[in-house]
């Protein structure tokens, strides 16, 4: 099934809620919700997204996030009310003296927006995630952002729809709405550069002339030639001839052709900076108006698969398949009454082990067994739980969400239990790695989680590089014998 976009107001609630959730843990007074998102048409990204607007605290979180678009906006509006007095501050500097160096005069005018621009492009290009454009423009909304936001936002929420909306600028539809954002900046920029110049030009005399200490007279009439090419086929300034270009040499200007000069730098300024960001502007525009339709949860996330079990309509049938046995038996296990020592920790055909093995569990202290990776990893680690003098709290056995559970897996899982005379709590790793090779996640996850089931025991999605609160204090509440 295609996934279901959602308006972007839907999206900030559902992270909201996600990030709430991750600090605060899930409230017991979410089953309503659950249990109208479970009815509800279309994918896992919108169950979650009915499922966030019926929680209690969804109107509230709602107000926040209008108050955080707006806040976007008169940001926006203020960056963009700058740009229009820096361009005007940048003409003003660039002519600061009657005898103006033409050559200088352009260079300075055009350097920062096209050292911006050639760094947008190669930012774009590289398809580096830096919250949008990557531009100076998207930096300073997204830091305004951060810091306002909080301060600004009186809801009982605010850093979590402060947050949302700073991933909402990491979306395709953020990097395309920066973009647009930066193209206004300078393009209001140069915009406000011209107008000044054109102000100047009219109310005072200004001599352009041009000097050079290391190129010769040919050269930089070939330079200008070639610089003034684009605007004289558009029509902009006539074909420069090398007397006229030769006459605005220091000290040699002729009085008729200061208004020539004065119009070479504008229309350089015109076509070499703002022409392009125009372009751009309506392009990016246009990206971002398409990328806004399109926008959907990243339901891969731990926070948001821990809910896929919950909100999956029971009248659905599992569109993926392993070797799970159908009818398997289901084990009753109960807490050993007396325990010792720290968790006992245990790995099972992890794909990545040398890397991420063991795993560091905060707040968890564990006892590495080993890792089973073969028949005689399996029978070392067997050896080793059969020589425990007393049970584990619990054991903790470190699955790879990439292999989907088979009858071999459950049997290990059951054998390693029965040895440690204890519940296993199966910690379900490389979730990232299977949606990079276009697995179904939902799906597996469930699929891992009536394993657990099966041998008696509970199923924690964990990212091990960003360790997620909410899993951590779930491991925590099944540490200390809370089964919620």
């Amino acid at each position: 099934m295609k996934p279901q976009t959602l308006p972007i107001t839907d999206w900030l609630l559902a992270e909201t809620v996600r990030l709430r959730e991750e600090r605060e843990g899930r409230s017991r007074d979410d089953e309503a919700a659950n249990a109208l998102a479970r009815t509800a048409p279309g994918t896992l990204g919108q169950r979650l997204a009915a499922r966030a607007a019926a929680l209690p605290d969804a109107d509230g979180i709602r107000i926040d996030i209008r108050r955080l678009i707006r806040l976007v906006r008169n940001l926006s509006l203020f960056i963009l009310i700058l740009a229009a007095v820096l361009g005007i501050l940048a003409a003003r500097a660039s002519i600061a003296q009657r005898h103006v160096d033409i050559l200088l005069a352009t260079a300075t005018l055009l350097a920062l927006p096209t050292l911006m621009l050639v760094l947008w492009i190669v930012l774009m290009l590289s398809g580096r995630k830096q919250g949008g454009s990557g531009s100076l423009t998207g930096h300073l909304v997204r830091r305004a952002l951060g810091w306002l936001g909080p301060r600004l936002l009186t809801g009982e929420h605010a850093v979590e729809v402060t947050l949302a909306g700073g991933r909402a600028l990491g979306t395709g539809f953020g990097r395309w709405l920066l973009s647009t954002l930066a193209h206004t900046f300078w393009s209001i920029y140069l915009l406000s550069a011209l107008a000044a110049l054109t102000f100047f030009f009219s109310v005072a005399q200004y001599d352009l002339i041009w000097g050079t200490t290391l190129l010769t007279d040919e050269t930089v009439v070939g330079l200008v030639r070639t610089m003034a090419a684009p605007p004289a086929w558009l029509g902009l300034i006539p074909p420069p001839e090398a007397q006229w270009i030769l006459g605005g040499r220091e000290g040699d200007l002729l009085p008729e052709a200061r208004a020539l000069w004065a119009q070479f730098l504008m229309a350089m300024l015109l076509v070499y900076g703002l022409l392009p960001r125009l372009i751009l502007l309506v392009a990016c525009g246009l990206m971002a108006g398409l990328s806004g339709r399109r926008l959907v949860l990243d339901t891969s996330l731990p926070g948001y698969l821990r809910l896929s079990r919950t909100l999956r309509d029971p009248r659905e049938q599992p569109t993926e398949h392993g070797q799970v046995p159908a009818a398997a038996p289901v084990r009753r296990r109960q807490r050993p009454a007396k325990s010792a020592g720290d968790a006992v920790l245990v790995g099972l055909e992890l794909e990545n082990e040398n890397n991420d093995w063991p795993p560091t569990i905060p707040g968890i202290p564990t006892r590495n067994i080993g890792h089973a990776n073969d028949r005689a990893g399996k029978a070392s680690i067997l050896a080793a739980l059969e020589a425990l003098t007393e049970p584990p709290p619990v054991l903790l056995v470190c699955c790879s969400m990439l292999r989907t559970p088979d009858a071999a897996a459950e049997r290990f899982i059951n054998d390693t239990a029965d040895r440690a005379q204890t519940i296993p709590v199966l910690i379900l790793l490389e979730a990232d790695r299977l949606v990079e090779r276009g697995g179904r996640l939902s799906s597996r996850l469930s699929d891992w989680e009536s394993l657990a089931e099966r041998v008696g025991g509970e199923a924690v999605a964990y990212d091990i590089d960003v360790p997620e609160a909410a899993a951590i204090a779930r491991l925590k509440q099944i540490l200390a014998g809370d089964s919620r």
